[in-house]
């Protein structure tokens, strides 16, 4: 088992992170230059994955991206204005409203899609496609692992990791309050 130390797996985050968010400007980039400008911003690409025809309230989707809900109130506005979303009722409460994907919205997600399809297709002719299937099997289990503790109240619960031994290794202890 590996253990802190470890280069490969204290490298494990950063890499994971730097890959994600390069993939993320490559793609963003590629958007907005099949549409002849600016369409797809760092804030409201952060918003596409939470969003859906069935639909979800801004309060929620400013819990999930964790920013305020007038930030999501602005982003929610680029979007409608694109007319990519669309803000209904919320059937379970009169009161509240869901954000839901137009149909070009949706359309807009599965080119969105479609973009990482190609440069996923781009880095498997590059590194060869058992590596690509094995890299993408184990991220689809470090995937099922952090749903797991999210679903568990991760990051942390009483200093220590769901699911796994100690105190959370970057996490500081709070110093009790003076009277």
């Amino acid at each position: 088992m590996a253990r802190s130390g470890d280069s490969a797996v204290d490298a494990f985050g950063p890499v994971l992170f730097e890959c994600a968010r390069l993939l993320d400007e490559i793609a963003q980039a590629e958007v907005n230059r099949q549409a002849g400008r600016r369409l797809l911003t760092p804030a409201l690409a952060r918003l596409l994955p939470h969003l859906s025809r069935e639909g979800i309230r801004p309060t929620e989707l400013a819990r999930r991206v964790d920013v305020t809900k007038q930030a999501v109130g602005q982003a929610l506005a680029g979007l409608s204005a694109l007319q990519l979303i669309e803000l209904v009722p919320d059937p379970s409460d009169g009161r509240a409203r869901l954000v839901r994907l137009t149909e070009a919205g949706a359309a807009a997600y599965g080119h969105g899609r479609g973009v990482l399809a190609f440069y996923a297709s781009a880095l498997s002719s590059r590194l060869g496609r058992a590596r690509i299937a094995e890299i993408s099997a184990g991220l689809t289990d470090v995937l099922a692992v952090l749903q797991q503790w999210i679903a568990q109240g991760a990051p942390v619960q009483a200093g220590v990791l769901p699911g796994g031994p100690g105190p959370h290794p970057h996490r500081r202890r709070r110093r009790p309050r003076r009277p």
